[in-house]
């Protein structure tokens, strides 16, 4: 991340939650312009991450979590 980018971050974390979300929101917004289309590549990239992080969260297998 450059140091320009830093300014913004300590802003953002000095927030509180719901104008968090806000920023966030608009962000994805402002984004979402931006990106233009996404390829099948980067969309198997992604759903791989996110399973990753499934798995992870359900540990390793025969273990339970209690919630």
């Amino acid at each position: 991340m450059s140091d320009t980018a830093q300014p913004p971050i300590h802003a953002f974390t000095a927030l509180p939650p719901d104008e968090r979300h806000a920023v966030i929101v608009e962000l994805a917004r402002i984004a979402d312009k931006d990106a233009g289309p996404v390829s099948d590549e980067e969309l198997s990239l992604s759903g791989n991450e996110i399973f990753s992080m499934y798995d992870k969260e359900e540990g390793e297998p025969g273990e339970t979590k209690v919630r």
